[in-house]
Order: structure tokens, then C-alpha cells, then sequence
């Protein structure tokens, strides 16, 4: 039945997209030969001049792909929102001409990924530069690549309608693994415009127990014109997550022909059952900003227009509601006598108990942000060489768990208030930067602050740009309310924690000519927050560098193409801040047309580490914990795929995990006890439409 209706849908809003791409909201007016002024020439801020292409060449470089044709249509610009302070960043279009089937993998997120095997599941990347600062609501970390956010939401203008459809799939029926996407948006007159986003996902999992659905519906939109800039996102989203708490015996992986039976992957012992995390984030989001300017009238009396408006100054705010949960509950309640002790299936692997019932966890987090932003904007006059903004931001959050007592509910409640600015140069040719800070002021987050920045040049070699450019930032960062406070049937924690420092430096140099980046950066952190071996949470006190180098070098000769990532880590405390030294990502690939129409790729490529104690996954916190008993690495997750890009349709097949038909002992291990999905065949489907 859901199958069906699936597949219904897919079919209803393919048919929708068809006919709402047949009318052109936006007409050209071609009077005098002369474009009027509209949404997309109001946007002309996010788009870098044609000697600041840089940043996005790094971002497509970094990524080892190009992107389409979608984003070189003088009729569409896409950006992203500092959700403080109202400016826009540019952004490429969310689709690219090759290397479409790396995108729709877990394992494509980073060059080196932790997941537990399906696509959906909790996750974290190895490389320890690449993971984000720990949300306020810390159960949402290991599903950060899945979260729809406001300040990470493509914005859109267009002067035509665009939809974009995308669905992959894998497996057989009961190992089905399926995802389905879509982007609906358009301009209505010339300054708004509209757009819908859905992404389902649904991954029976090739491991028995360990299915995964996240539904995510999204509304948004932007109006712009010369004096005001308007922005709303809305997002309702929820994520099912069935645990196995891992397999039993990695022997069933590693040497399957010493079970001496018939087996499939089904079969395969696992630790406990009908146990699931179910974790809900509903966002709102909207935000105004009123433009302060005068009419830089044309000297020339005889020029047509009443002259172009220039923008000094801006009067910003925003609001942003958030509400989420995170349930975790398991029927895996048969008796079972563990040395002569009778307990519940699941609570055998666990050391303690704080209630008798079955485990039923749940934790509620809400917050209402409002934040206010005066700006100054960068080249008004020849002078003004760069742009100024400060906002002040007020966090109205609640909280609510389990008491100690199982009888009631904690409630909690607290405030933050936080000033800060940014101070920006996007202009001009040698130097551009981007410098940052805010500092708590009032509430749980007196005391809290960062400052961040980071700086780019670059020279000509033979007519061709190399850029330099810097990075770093300093933070004292407040520990999170649930950091300190956690009541469970298996875990409850009351800390006092001190407050997390980390300084940061880093350098990256592109050499276009050669299709290098290389980039280092290191970080000295002291109490740092983690899991430890019995799962508890706790503070090293101790300062820890870690290390990070970069190397990517791309390769190409006529239509063959070799990308390359090589990245060395390094930590001081290996038990605290666990890192391979060396991860590696290699794409060795066949790109060419086909009729001037027809893009194919076909190629081959891996993901590997060197061996480390990688963190282990423990379903009851929905956290990565510090382990000792089991490296992970020295094993290629590869895939062999084809690739092709027809107009406004890009499609793949790829077969994943080829290493495991190949190699022996098959140790296809993401986690600890949690294998990556087995050698199986994928294929996707992706159409643009815009006309």
C-alpha cells in the first residue's frame, strides 16, 4: 500500500510540474531593448564579478563536480540567507553535470563517513575539520546531513518556472531502499517568488531491524525589490530510525563461507529488535530586511529610467520558532534470566536501570529566536570599501524530559541574549574577507563567544588566478543544557561542565593550472565534551591539537579524469578525539559527449581509511561514543557507476560495495558491528524542468 501511494505521488506532482512549467509568469520587456529592473537584477549582490569566481570554483573543485546548465541560465540566481543579518551569500544550483550517483550515497557526504549501513541512518564524518558545531538539541547531530535549515535552503529567482524531480532506488522488495525528491518554484510579478520542496526517504535496510523514514515537507519564498528584501522558510519533518543495536557475529561478513549454510543478510544475528529512535523537527521561519538609499539619478538628461537605486544602510529582523522531539522507545520486552537475574531483552546490554518499565525516553526542545540587525552596505560610494552589520539576538528555549521519578515531567526553561556583527569585503579583485563575532551577554550564554574570519587573495600566474586564502576562528562555547542534565532508563548525567575553548587556524591554496588544493589547518581545543568507553558523557580538561592536510588534485587527459582527495590527521589524544591518520577518496572515470547532446561518464571509484578506533553507536543516547575493543579501516568502499546527463534529465546505475566480490576478508565495516549495505545494484533519475 505505501509502495502505491508512492508511487502515486511521484506521479501526481510529475504531472503537476509538467504543467506548471508551461506558463511563463515573468515576461521580457524588450521596450528600447531595455530589461526593467526585476527580482533577479535586484539579486546582483550574490552574484561575484567575473574575476571573484574563486569561491564557487573552490566549491566545485572541493567537490569534484561541475555544475549544470541549470546554473549558467542568465535566468535563474540561487543564494543562501544569514539567517542573522538578512545578507545573501551566492550558492551554486543544487545539480551537477557528473558525479550525480556520488550525491545520493551516505558515503558521499565526506571523504570519510561513520553510518550504520543504510541511507538515512545516523552518521558522522571521520574527518574531524568537516563536522559542525553540537546543536542545541544534541540528539539532532547524527542526522545533520538529512535536517532541512533555514540559513542551508537554496533560495531562488527565476524568470521561468523551474521543477525538479529525483527519485533512486535499490534492493528488493524486502530490501528495498528508495528516495524520493522534488523542487516546485516560480516567480509571480517581479519580485516574489514561491516554491515547495518534499523529500521521502525510505530504506528497508539489507540488516533485519534497521529500517529508516524521514518524511520532510518544506515551504518557501523571497521578496525583493529595491527597498525591501523579504524571506520565509517553513519545514515539518520527521525521521524513524529502527535499531538493531548492531550485529552479533561479524563473522557472517568476514568469512561467510564458515557458517557452512545458506544465509542471507536478513539472517544475520542482531542484538535486540522492535526498538526505534524517532526524532521531529518543524521549523518556521521569516525574516525582513528595509533597505535605506537614494536614486543615483544619470547626469545625461536625455537617459531613459529615473535612475538606479542605491542601497546605504538596512534595517533588518527575523524569527525563527523551532520545535523538536526525540522519542526512543523498544517492545524488545520478552523475559530472558541473565545470571540468574530476569530482565527485559534489551536491558541486558545495559549496565544500569532507572525505572522498571519498558524504555520509553522522550525529550522535547523548543525555541523562539528574534534577532534585530542594522547594516551598512559595502560600495554605496568608491570609498566605502566594505560592509558593516550588528544585530542583537534574543532565545526564548523550553525543555522537557522524564523526571527522576517517572511520575512527571522536567520543565526547563532559559534565555540568551547575544550581540554581535560581521564586517565583509566582496568586492574587488586582491583581497576580499569576511570577519565575524558575537558574544553572550545575558542568560545561559553570558560569557559565550566567537570570532571568526576568514581572508582571500589571489595573483596571476600566465593569465591564470591563483587564489590563497585563510581561515580561522576562536570560540568559547557554553555546554548545552542537555550536556548537563539527562534523565534515562539507561543513562542520566547532572554535570557541571566548564566552558569548551577551541582555536583555529587553517590556509588553502588553489592552483587552477594544475587542479590543486592544497590546504592545513590546526586546532588546539581544551574541555572537550565526548562519549567515553561506558558511553557516560564527559570532559577532558587537557588542551588537544588536532592536525588536518589536504590534498586534492584532479587529473584530466582528453576524456580521462582522475580525482583524487588525500587527507592526514592527527590528534594528541587518541582516546579522547579519535581520527584515521589517512583517508582517501579516488574517482577514476571515462567523461565525454555523445552527439553534442549526451554527457556520459563511466567510472570507478573508493572510499578508504587507515585502521583507528572509530566511535561505536549507542542507540539508547543516539550518540557516537569513544571505543577501544575494535578498529575499523584498511577496507575500499567502492562502487562502480555510469553516469549520464541528457539536456534536462540526468540518470545513473551503479554497483555498490564491489570491493566485497573481490577482496578477502570481506570487512565492510562502517562502525563497530555495523556493516555497510552488502555488493547491490543502485540507479537514479533526475529531471530539470525549466521552460
Amino acid at each position: 500500500m505505501k509502495q502505491k501511494l508512492l508511487i502515486s505521488v511521484f506521479i501526481w506532482t510529475f504531472c503537476i510540474a509538467i504543467l506548471y512549467s508551461q506558463a511563463r509568469i515573468i515576461m521580457p520587456d524588450t521596450l528600447n531593448n531595455q530589461v526593467p529592473k526585476d527580482s533577479l537584477t535586484l539579486t546582483s549582490d550574490t552574484q561575484l564579478p567575473a574575476n571573484q569566481t574563486s569561491r564557487l570554483d573552490h566549491l566545485i573543485n572541493d567537490h569534484g563536480a561541475e555544475a549544470d546548465s541549470l546554473q549558467r541560465l542568465a535566468q535563474m540566481t540561487f543564494w543562501t540567507l544569514d539567517t542573522r543579518t538578512g545578507d545573501r551569500m551566492p550558492a551554486l544550483s543544487d545539480t551537477i553535470l557528473h558525479n550525480y550517483q556520488h550525491t545520493t550515497l551516505p558515503d558521499g557526504r565526506s571523504v570519510a563517513m561513520g553510518f550504520l549501513g543504510p541511507l538515512g541512518s545516523p552518521s558522522f564524518s571521520k574527518i574531524f575539520s568537516d563536522r559542525p558545531e553540537t546543536e542545541q538539541f544534541v540528539f539532532n547531530n547524527p542526522y545533520l546531513s538529512y535536517l532541512k535549515k533555514p540559513e542551508e535552503l537554496l533560495f531562488v529567482n527565476t524568470r521561468v518556472p523551474y521543477s525538479r524531480l529525483d527519485y533512486q532506488r535499490s534492493g528488493n522488495k524486502q530490501t528495498r531502499e528508495e528516495r524520493f525528491g522534488a523542487r516546485l518554484t516560480s516567480n509571480f510579478g517581479r519580485g516574489l517568488n514561491i516554491g515547495l520542496d518534499v523529500d521521502l526517504l525510505n530504506a528497508k535496510g539489507f540488516y533485519n531491524a534497521q529500517s529508516v523514514k524521514h518524511n520532510n515537507f518544506s515551504l518557501f519564498g523571497n521578496y525583493l525589490s529595491d527597498r525591501f528584501e523579504g524571506h520565509a522558510f517553513m519545514n515539518l519533518g520527521k525521521i524513524s530510525n529502527f535499531e538493531n543495536g548492531g550485529i552479533t557475529n561479524e563473522t557472517f561478513i568476514t568469512d561467510p563461507e564458515s557458517i557452512q549454510q545458506s544465509f542471507t543478510t536478513r539472517d544475520i544475528p542482531i542484538k535486540f529488535k522492535d526498538t526505534w529512535n524517532t526524532v521531529g523537527n518543524n521549523r518556521f521561519f521569516i525574516s525582513g530586511r528595509y533597505n535605506l538609499g537614494y536614486k543615483d539619478i544619470p547626469k545625461d538628461t536625455l537617459t531613459l529610467g529615473t535612475g538606479e537605486f542605491i542601497p546605504v544602510a538596512s534595517l533588518g529582523f527575523s524569527s525563527q520558532y523551532t520545535q523538536q522531539f526525540r522519542r526512543f522507545l523498544s517492545h524488545d520486552t520478552a523475559f530472558v534470566n541473565v545470571d540468574g537475574v530476569q530482565m527485559q531483552n534489551i536491558d541486558r546490554f545495559y549496565a544500569n536501570r532507572y525505572y522498571n518499565e519498558a524504555v520509553d525516553d522522550s525529550i522535547h526542545y523548543a525555541s523562539f529566536k528574534n534577532t534585530v540587525s542594522l547594516g551598512l552596505r559595502e560600495g554605496f560610494k568608491e570609498w566605502v570599501k566594505f560592509g558593516l552589520t550588528v544585530f542583537l539576538e534574543y532565545d526564548l528555549r523550553n525543555y522537557s524530559m522524564r523526571d527522576t521519578l517517572g511520575i512527571d515531567r522536567t520543565q526547563h526553561r532559559e534565555n540568551a541574549v547575544t550581540i554581535g556583527g560581521t564586517l565583509n569585503k566582496r568586492q574587488g579583485e586582491n583581497l576580499l574577507f569576511n570577519i565575524g563575532a558575537d558574544l553572550g551577554v545575558l542568560g545561559v550564554n553570558l560569557g559565550e563567544f566567537r570570532a571568526m574570519g576568514d581572508v582571500e587573495t589571489g595573483f596571476d600566474i600566465a593569465g591564470r588566478r591563483v587564489s590563497l586564502s585563510a581561515d580561522a576562528y576562536i570560540k568559547n562555547l557554553r555546554p548545552k543544557y542537555l550536556q548537563n542534565n539527562y534523565y534515562s532508563k539507561y543513562f542520566k548525567w547532572n554535570n557541571d561542565f566548564g566552558d569548551i575553548r577551541r582555536v583555529y587556524l587553517a590556509g588553502k591554496l588553489y592552483i587552477p593550472f594544475t587542479n590543486t588544493t592544497l590546504s592545513v589547518g590546526v586546532e588546539n581545543l581544551q574541555n572537550w565534551i565526548y562519549f567515553d568507553q561506558s558511553k557516560n558523557i564527559a570532559q577532558e580538561s587537557a588542551n588537544i591539537q588536532v592536525l588536518t592536510a589536504r590534498i586534492i588534485q584532479n587529473i584530466s587527459l582528453g576524456i580521462f579524469n582522475w580525482d583524487n582527495q588525500v587527507i592526514y590527521q592527527t590528534s594528541s589524544n587518541q582516546e579522547v578525539i579519535p581520527l584515521p591518520t589517512l583517508s582517501f577518496y579516488s574517482n577514476m572515470y571515462l567523461k565525454t559527449k555523445i552527439v553534442n547532446e549526451l554527457t556520459f561518464q563511466f567510472g570507478i571509484d573508493a572510499h578508504y581509511h587507515t585502521k583507528y578506533y572509530v566511535q561505536g553507536y549507542e542507540p539508547a543516547l543516539l550518540q557516537f561514543y569513544n571505543q577501544r575493543e575494535k578498529e575499523i579501516g584498511n577496507y575500499p568502499i567502492s562502487t562502480v557507476y555510469m553516469n549520464m546527463h541528457l539536456k534536462q534529465t540526468r540518470f545513473f546505475v551503479m554497483l555498490y560495495n564491489v570491493a566485497s566480490r573481490v577482496i578477502n576478508p570481506q570487512e565492510y565495516f562502517s562502525l563497530p558491528d555495523y556493516p555497510v549495505n552488502p555488493f547491490i545494484f543502485k540507479m537514479g533519475l533526475s529531471v530539470n524542468l525549466h521552460n
